[in-house]
């Protein structure tokens, strides 16, 4: 049995000295960032030393097996039991999934999936099964199917309830509870109280519950799976079935090993990310800002950990790089006539303006900003041939610049914006539109008028209801901390303020409205952006 790595990120607390950059501006240092964010404790040796066995020529032949072996029970069909065959692809395809092996298998889960709405649904589920019927609402609605919510109508009473024969059914009721986060809008009201109820149920059965399910369950209950970093999820549930679950042999010992294959793949873009943020040199000679390059990769992984996605994780971590480097001036140390300078030549994407007229440490700010923007859109150009991504990119960056002038003149001022005003700013603030405006181009997607306009509709748009998302669920874990720090005051905050609601109610109300927004985001997904979208973004959502 193949044994899983050991994570490979392990601190190196001795920092290194940069002094070999060189740069005509003064270093400058800031004690407010230094109060309230710790030093960088990854030195870039440690990093660019990482290494592993696992490397993609040693193990091609053994992935090639289990793939075929994969691929032989997509195409089993089973004619004298079709019910009990389609649940047995529901419970590969999720298995799949949780074990992080699903994108070596795209087409036969949308063929299996997409197929299924082709079949009586009654036949499909005639075995009764709480667990088989919420398995397949979930699979489908994540992978952009409408299927409706009368799925569910066999397991209700007369009073629409669900029977009580059904509350002792402790997978059916996991399976229900994770069903539950995939609502459209509309369905809040119904699927809120589904959710209710089944977390009522795992609750009281939490005791005596079932071995295979002890974990499991207070695991759903912390963070439903449609909420989780997906690399994370794969790990857990790896170690979950190597400590518990029945799960067949072979398909487990293809998820350790592809585990660490695509470990090895994250090692080497983390050394190359490592070589060009110690290159461009900008964390030391700007000392006020934080330096974040592994923790900004680890957020590039959140987003994509697919091995094909490299080019991807590299524009990311560059982007969120240069987002906390700017944050960090916005937030803590420009003045606000320097950002007022900032945000224009951003805008106008101006190198004459930016040496004319910028205070050095913005110069270079800029300046890294204006080359790696620029080298993405040569890459992409080059690989891509001439599709001119570079007005995107420089509005997202300026639309960015422009809402944290906003937050930083109201923190500067004192004001206390109303929920409205906040939200109207903080989408866009949160950074979120940047992030996946860079995300959606360097997966090389096919960029049509129709998939721009969906992804960038202000009211409407995929990326807006996203970034929605963000803003609250950051706002809900941080929004104490960024008061201590006499940052621009939370969602949370704001809410108070409006409704004079204690921080606790607050808090539950901002929660209600993550849901509500999910439910526009999903349904926006399927209703209005179709097929088109299924495949844009990761099985989160964000």
């Amino acid at each position: 049995m193949l044994q899983l790595g050991l994570p490979f990120f392990t601190p190196n607390l001795q920092s290194k000295n940069f002094s070999h950059i060189k740069c005509s501006a003064t270093p400058k240092s800031d004690p407010k960032i230094h109060q309230y964010y710790k030093k960088n404790i990854w030195a870039p040796e440690f990093v660019q030393s990482l290494k592993s066995e696992f490397k993609e020529e040693a193990y091609c032949t053994i992935i090639e097996k289990f793939k075929n072996e994969v691929r032989g029970r997509f195409d089993d069909d089973v004619d004298n039991d079709k019910a009990a065959h389609f649940s047995d692809k529901l419970e590969l395809i999720d298995a799949l999934e949780r074990l992080g092996l699903a994108y070596h298998f795209e087409d036969e889960i949308e063929e299996a999936l997409s197929s299924s709405l082709n079949i009586n649904h009654s036949t499909l589920l005639v075995s009764n099964s709480l667990h088989s019927t919420s398995l397949y609402f979930r699979l489908l609605r994540e992978h952009g199917h409408a299927v409706p919510t009368d799925v569910f109508n066999g397991f209700k009473d007369g009073k629409g309830r669900f029977k009580a024969e059904f509350c002792d059914d402790a997978k059916g009721m996991l399976s229900l509870y994770e069903a539950s986060h995939l609502c459209f809008e509309g369905e809040e009201d119904m699927m809120h109280e589904v959710k209710a109820f089944t977390v009522n149920n795992l609750k009281l059965l939490n005791r005596n519950i079932g071995s295979m399910f002890i974990d499991e369950a207070p695991h759903a209950l912390e963070l439903p799976l449609h909420w989780r970093m997906p690399r994370l999820e794969n790990r857990w549930y790896i170690d979950e079935c190597l400590r518990k679950r029945k799960i067949d042999t072979s398909l487990l010992e293809f998820a350790e090993l592809d585990f660490n294959m695509v470990q090895a793949t994250h090692q080497k873009d983390l050394t190359r990310m490592s070589r060009w943020w110690e290159d461009l040199g900008i964390s030391k000679v700007l000392s006020f800002t934080r330096d974040r390059l592994v923790e900004c990769f680890l957020w590039s992984i959140g987003l994509t950990y697919e091995p094909q996605y490299n080019c991807c994780r590299e524009w990311l971590t560059k982007v969120v790089n240069l987002i906390v480097v700017i944050d960090d001036i916005y937030d803590m140390y420009g003045s606000i006539d320097e950002l007022e300078l900032f945000t224009n030549t951003v805008e106008r994407w101006s190198i004459d303006q930016a040496i004319e007229k910028l205070p050095d440490y913005m110069k270079i700010s800029f300046l890294a900003l204006y080359n790696t923007t620029n080298e993405m859109v040569y890459a992409s150009m080059k690989e891509n041939g001439c599709n001119n991504i570079l007005p995107h990119l420089n509005k997202a960056w300026a639309d960015f610049c422009k809402a944290m002038l906003v937050e930083a003149k109201w923190s500067k001022n004192g004001c206390s914006p109303s929920l409205e005003e906040y939200m109207t700013n903080a989408w866009i603030s949160s950074s979120t539109p940047l992030v996946l405006t860079h995300a959606f181009f360097a997966t090389k997607q096919g960029i049509t008028n129709h998939s721009l306009e969906g992804l960038f509709d202000k009211e409407l748009g995929l990326i807006r209801q996203s970034s929605i998302i963000f803003r609250l669920c950051n706002d809900l874990a941080t929004s104490t901390a960024e008061l201590e720090r006499g940052d621009v005051p939370s969602a949370v905050q704001c809410y108070m303020n409006k409704t004079k609601l204690l921080e606790h109610e607050a808090k539950a109300n901002i929660r209600g409205l993550v849901m509500d927004t999910w439910g526009k985001h999903i349904a926006f997904i399927n209703m209005e952006m179709g097929l088109e979208y299924r495949t844009l973004w990761p099985r989160t959502g964000s």
